[in-house]
């Protein structure tokens, strides 16, 4: 099933803000938080077609081969809302020419504090707080 969550996300570099559902994705493995973004996403958070100064090309290794992806450095604030409950990070911003859907990075998960439970059944939780919460619909763009 995958894991998915309702995120706001917010791009420190214009100030836009967009409310959608991101995968958790433990196999999208980075060093510092990433949170990637299709096309569609990014033009409305005003990062895409002109990126921000600083921003750089990279390559990436996918299931279908390598990739070029562009990453914001810190580009983006991640806040995960459950209920009353709530997390946030600071992420890298990648944009993909590909991709449909919003992912998290398995720095970024752990970042928020996030804890899968059950992928099959789609169950994760914070890691400080015992109460279950059931994955959001698939949100593509």
């Amino acid at each position: 099933m995958g894991v998915r969550v309702r995120v706001k996300l917010r791009s420190l570099q214009t100030g836009r803000e967009v409310i959608t559902v991101a995968l958790l994705n433990a196999g999208y493995e980075t060093e510092k938080p990433e949170c990637l973004l299709p096309v569609r996403l990014a033009e409305e958070l005003e990062v895409w077609p002109k990126l921000p100064k600083g921003a750089r090309v990279k390559n990436y290794e996918t299931a279908g081969g390598p990739v070029k992806m562009y990453c914001i450095e810190d580009g983006v604030e991640v806040v995960v809302v459950a209920g009353d409950e709530s997390s946030k990070c600071i992420s890298n911003l990648v944009v993909s020419q590909i991709e449909k859907e919003v992912l998290l990075s398995d720095a970024a998960i752990e970042a928020l504090n996030i804890i899968i439970d059950s992928p099959l059944k789609g169950l994760w939780r914070f890691r400080d707080s015992g109460r279950l919460h059931g994955s959001e619909k698939p949100e593509y763009w």
